[in-house]
């Protein structure tokens, strides 16, 4: 999902009178939420961290470049620096399809809330941190969590 369909759909259901930049800013914090808390907890999105090492002929010209891992350094494999009103609408959120609808029930919870709706913002908070969870738990089902150090043993 993109984050112009997520704002659509949540539109659709739920019309509001929000800008598309507010929009993309509570996105923003859901997938920064998503990134910390549920994708940086695997395996495989962590690699180790690589620098470039140079050889040069006696003139300094670079003549061969070479990539090296330093197996001692886990970096993440890929950052996340949120979205703001630069970003293209058609960026994708880090949600896989199948559990998409987080983003549709985020957003109609922060259009409830900001509109002071508490009753609507109840029940819709509820949906989401459901949709949330079971996203979260299927996650960590279906990839290999990241190994820890063991510390102060």
């Amino acid at each position: 999902m993109t984050i112009e369909q997520a704002i659509d759909r949540a539109d659709r259901l739920r019309p509001n009178q929000f800008s598309i930049t507010e929009k993309v800013r509570w996105l923003s914090e859901l997938d920064a939420q998503v990134y910390s808390e549920v994708l940086l907890m695997a395996e495989e999105n962590w690699k180790f961290k690589t620098y470039i090492e140079n050889t040069e002929d006696e003139n300094g010209n670079v003549i061969q470049t070479k990539e090296i891992e330093d197996t001692s350094t886990l970096v993440p494999a890929f950052e996340f620096d949120g979205y703001d009103e630069t970003t293209p609408l058609d960026t994708p959120l880090l949600i896989e399809d199948i559990y998409a609808n987080v983003y549709v029930d985020y957003l109609i919870s922060k259009f409830d809330y900001a509109n002071r709706e508490y009753a609507s913002y109840n029940n819709s908070a509820l949906v989401f941190n459901n949709q949330y969870q079971s996203y979260t738990v299927w996650y960590r089902r279906n990839h290999k969590p990241r190994a820890r150090k063991v510390r102060g043993i």
